[in-house]
Formats: structure tokens, C-alpha cells, sequence
């Protein structure tokens, strides 16, 4: 009976009214308060000086993203795996994330606007409608 219940993590005007009736006495809602559309994630902490280490119900270690350069899916795994082949393809997938910086020193070739812009147009036209349709909503 001393202990108030605070909720946060992807809440908007409804949940909240819905909570506070249900006794909930503090909100964190600032993704739903910004000035422009937003795409809800979560950064988790997976291991702390060099130990695996989760929230419980979590995926502890480090991971690595994979991505298929013929569909653009995406595949999380543990770092330490071999690179995976796309589930829906079967290409051979890509390391997605690559080092820019290195001590302060850029390492990876800058591009054009352009370059990136005509990158993204085709990763674009590879997504199918229902991919479309969840990275919208």
C-alpha cells in the first residue's frame, strides 16, 4: 500500500488514462510528446566488462546485425556466430553495422548525398508491400 507504480516505454494519451485508472501514479512518455513521427526502440545493456549480463526475460552478450543486401532483412545474433544466410532468401548475409570513426579518425569512405539518397531509393523498391506496412505503422 506504500509503493506507487511508475510506467514507461511507448505511451500515448490512452494508455496513460487507461493506467491511472488502474492506480498506476507516474508516467515517462516522452516519445509519444515529440514534435515529429517516431519509431519506438530500446537500447538494452547485454554485458558489462566483458560478462553477459541481461534484464531478466533478455538476450544476454554481445550481438551482431546481419542484413541481406538482396531483400534487406535483418538478422540479430550472437557475436561470436558465423555470418548467417538470409531466412528469407538464402543469400549470404552482411555485417550491418561498420566502424566510421576509429580514435577520433574516419575510417570508412565518405559518400556523396547523392550516393546515399540513390542507396537508400533501392533498398526501398526491395521491401516488400508488408514490410512497407509494418515499418510505417
Amino acid at each position: 500500500s506504500n509503493v506507487g507504480i511508475f510506467v514507461s516505454g511507448g505511451l500515448d494519451e490512452r494508455a496513460v488514462k487507461e493506467l491511472k485508472d488502474a492506480g498506476v501514479v507516474g508516467f515517462g512518455v516522452g516519445t509519444s510528446i515529440s514534435n515529429a513521427p517516431t519509431l519506438d526502440f530500446a537500447m538494452d545493456i547485454v554485458e558489462v566488462e566483458g560478462k553477459p549480463i541481461a534484464k531478466k526475460g533478455k538476450f544476454s552478450g554481445r550481438k551482431e546485425v546481419f542484413r541481406c543486401t538482396n531483400c534487406v532483412e535483418y538478422k540479430v545474433m550472437v557475436k561470436e556466430e558465423s555470418v548467417p544466410k538470409c531466412p528469407k532468401c538464402g543469400k549470404r548475409m552482411k555485417r550491418a553495422l561498420i566502424q566510421v570513426l576509429k580514435r577520433g579518425d574516419r575510417v570508412y569512405e565518405e559518400r556523396a548525398p547523392e550516393e546515399i539518397r540513390n542507396f537508400v531509393l533501392e533498398q526501398l523498391k526491395r521491401l516488400s508491400e508488408e514490410d512497407l506496412d509494418f515499418h510505417s505503422s
